[in-house]
């Protein structure tokens, strides 16, 4: 066998020793918790943007010739199987959608994050930098006692992927924005 094949053999050997050893730690500092958290922190923030990522493929796969899916902020149905949803628009794997930093409650609906439905249609070529298209739907928690994540994922028109804690300006005006229409009163009914 050549000797170049026979290192790179060893060095993929090495590697998956590698992963099964911080697969290992990692397990390990979840269970002791506490002081570790900041690595737990990390490992569901690189997983989170990994999946943006790939959600991000998938959109620019979608978006050829006819702009990105006409979907809602966040389907009123079923957000797995509701026409109107992203997830059942793209049908990406369900784990995709689920942000690692969500709420349980929101784990069990398979759809974490909130669509910028502004873009529907468009071109993500034509879209500025900044434009994000999707955001954890934690953002928009409007009640003080809800516990907030240590950081929310956010996709970008750019193909860029980000866990941030706090929200950019034009992210925290629309989730403003959005926390006004859902405390608006609705016409005939009483506000509580």
């Amino acid at each position: 066998m050549p000797r170049f094949l026979k290192a790179r053999r060893h060095l993929v050997a090495f590697a998956l020793v590698e992963v099964m050893a911080v697969s290992g730690i990692m397990s390990t500092m979840a269970s002791q918790g506490g002081g570790y958290r900041f690595a737990i922190d990390a490992a569901r923030q690189a997983q989170g943007v990994h999946n943006l990522r790939q959600i991000y493929m998938m959109l620019q796969a979608e978006s050829i010739g006819g702009g990105l899916p006409q979907a809602a902020f966040y389907p009123k149905g079923d957000p797995l199987k509701d026409p109107s949803s992203i997830a059942a628009l793209l049908k990406a794997p369900r784990e995709l959608w689920i942000s690692p930093f969500a709420p349980e409650a929101f784990k069990t609906k398979g759809l974490t994050y909130v669509w910028n439905d502004t873009v529907n249609g468009k071109d993500l070529g034509q879209l500025a930098k900044g434009t994000w298209l999707l955001i954890d739907m934690a953002a928009f928690i409007t009640d003080p006692q809800a516990p907030k994540p240590p950081k929310y994922l956010v996709l970008y028109a750019d193909g860029r992927a980000d866990a941030v804690a706090q929200l950019p300006e034009d992210i925290r005006r629309v989730v403003a924005e959005a926390q006004a229409k859902h405390k608006s009163p609705v016409p005939g009914k009483a506000n509580p």
